[in-house]
């Protein structure tokens, strides 16, 4: 495996998280080790996922305006 786990396998784990009765503030917040362990993935694909969740979402919007 290499140091930079693909954007599948973050995806993944996020989504194993949110149906996880430990929860997403487990990935977020857990021991680096236990939450690999729990989830049954490498520590990058941790670190990758932790990354992902802690970048700030942008939301664009398309206004359409009409003048008369």
């Amino acid at each position: 495996m290499t140091n930079k786990p693909n954007s599948t396998e973050t995806q993944d784990l996020i989504h194993q998280a949110t149906s996880h009765e430990l929860g997403v503030d487990f990935l977020i917040n857990g021991s680096l080790d236990a939450v690999a362990m729990t989830f049954g993935v490498h520590a990058f694909v941790v670190d990758a996922a932790r990354d992902q969740l802690s970048k700030p979402e942008i939301v664009t919007e398309h206004r359409e305006v009409i003048t008369a």
